[in-house]
Formats: C-alpha cells, sequence, structure tokens
C-alpha cells in the first residue's frame, strides 16, 4: 500500500470527514505529513504561527492556557480521530492556546496553504469544519462549566475515565501534577480526592500508576449532575 493510500484510509476513519467526497479526501490525503510526539512534548503553544489543523490518529492531547505566573486552566482533552487546530484552516492566524501531548500521539497535519483552495471548491468540506467549530465551542462551554460549577471529585472521576481509556492497559499514568492540572485543582487537593477514590474501592494504585478497579462506580461518579 502507498503512502497516499495509506493516508487516504486513515481519513476515511476520522468522522470529522463523513460526507466529504472521495475526490476532495484524495487530495487530502496527498497533502498531509504524518506528526508524532512524545508523551509531555508540546506539540504548540500560544501565538505560534498557525501552519494547519492536526488530526489526532492515536493519544490525548491536552489544550490549555496559562498566564506568566504559571497558573494553567485546561480547555479540554482531544482524543484518537478528534482535529485540533481547526480554526486555522480558515484564517491562517496564529495559535490560540497550548497543546501539550499527554501520551505519545500520533497525528497529521493538514496544512492551511494546502486546504483552504479545496475549502472553497468543496462545500461538504467547508460544513463539515462548520460542524466541528461547533462541537468545539460546545465542550469548551462544557469545560468551563465543569470548572466552574462541578465538584472536583465528579471532575477528577472523569478525567481518570478519560485518561484510563487511551492506554492500552487502562492504567492512568499521568503524576499527580498532571492529573491536578486537567482538573484546575491544586496538587494536595487531588491527593486528598484520590485517598477518598481508593478508600472506596474506585482505584488502587500500582507500580505504572492508578488502575480503576470500579469504572462503572467512576462514571456514576461523573455523571451526577
Amino acid at each position: 500500500m502507498s503512502e497516499t493510500s495509506d493516508l487516504r484510509r486513515l481519513l476515511d476513519g476520522a468522522a470529522l470527514f463523513e460526507g466529504v467526497p472521495a475526490r476532495a479526501k484524495d487530495r487530502l490525503a496527498q497533502a498531509a505529513r504524518r506528526l508524532r510526539y512524545a508523551a509531555g512534548a508540546p506539540m504548540f503553544r500560544r501565538g505560534d504561527p498557525g501552519e494547519g489543523m492536526i488530526l489526532v490518529l492515536d493519544g490525548l492531547v491536552r489544550l490549555h492556557l496559562a498566564t506568566a505566573a504559571g497558573r494553567e486552566m485546561t480547555l479540554g482533552l482531544v482524543g484518537r480521530g478528534e482535529p485540533i487546530g481547526e480554526i486555522t484552516l480558515i484564517d491562517g492566524g496564529p495559535r490560540s492556546a497550548d497543546a501539550t501531548a499527554i501520551t505519545p500521539v500520533a497525528a497529521l497535519l493538514l496544512r492551511h496553504a494546502d486546504v483552504r483552495p479545496l475549502i472553497a471548491e468543496e462545500p461538504e468540506l467547508a460544513l463539515a469544519l462548520l460542524q466541528t467549530f461547533a462541537a468545539r465551542l460546545r465542550r469548551t462551554t462544557d469545560q468551563v462549566e465543569a470548572v466552574g460549577l462541578l465538584p472536583l471529585q465528579q471532575r477528577l472521576a472523569a478525567a481518570l475515565l478519560r485518561l484510563s481509556a487511551v492506554d492500552p492497559s487502562g492504567l492512568v499514568r499521568q503524576p499527580q501534577g498532571q492529573i491536578a492540572a486537567l482538573v484546575a485543582a491544586s496538587r494536595p487537593k487531588v491527593n486528598q480526592a484520590l485517598t477518598e477514590f481508593r478508600a472506596r474501592g474506585l482505584i488502587e494504585p500500582v507500580r505504572a500508576g492508578l488502575r480503576l478497579t470500579d469504572p462503572a462506580g467512576l462514571r456514576d461518579l461523573a455523571e451526577q449532575g
């Protein structure tokens, strides 16, 4: 199988491109470039030139903002089949947030210069991007609501479920400091909540991280409303 054919197959598997004509996906596959990032590696920083949209093929990415004083706010987590930086396909502007690989990440880059002419020619592709923008806005609203209104234990349960879902062994391998940043809480408060989860039989520590011993219980906690 040629590289272009393999890239076309990957695009076919992304929900973003459902309904996009085959001819458009063929051209996208010809323009796509593979990217790989190690766990913890910055993918881009706020203000960096917006080269194009990144489509995550495998792994988990954290979108976040940071102040000069070091305070951070998580805007969302992006996983397999989801895009990052899709706005740059339209305006070619700078990155509006930071993106950091939480796990090893495999992705595709679709450059603004290559895709912008195709958007003008293919209304189905333009519609797919508009739907993606709308979904991103909804997720960002949900994240802001969670940070401002939901209790820490509920946010933490949801984060643990998401992190374990992308690990081949179903473990949460991230250090507590990183988990604290994901749920917008201090490390001592996260440590206290994890201790309570352990006492309730929801999680247990193992050498490589945390194992979710009661995923259903965590899911019930995360979905409380």
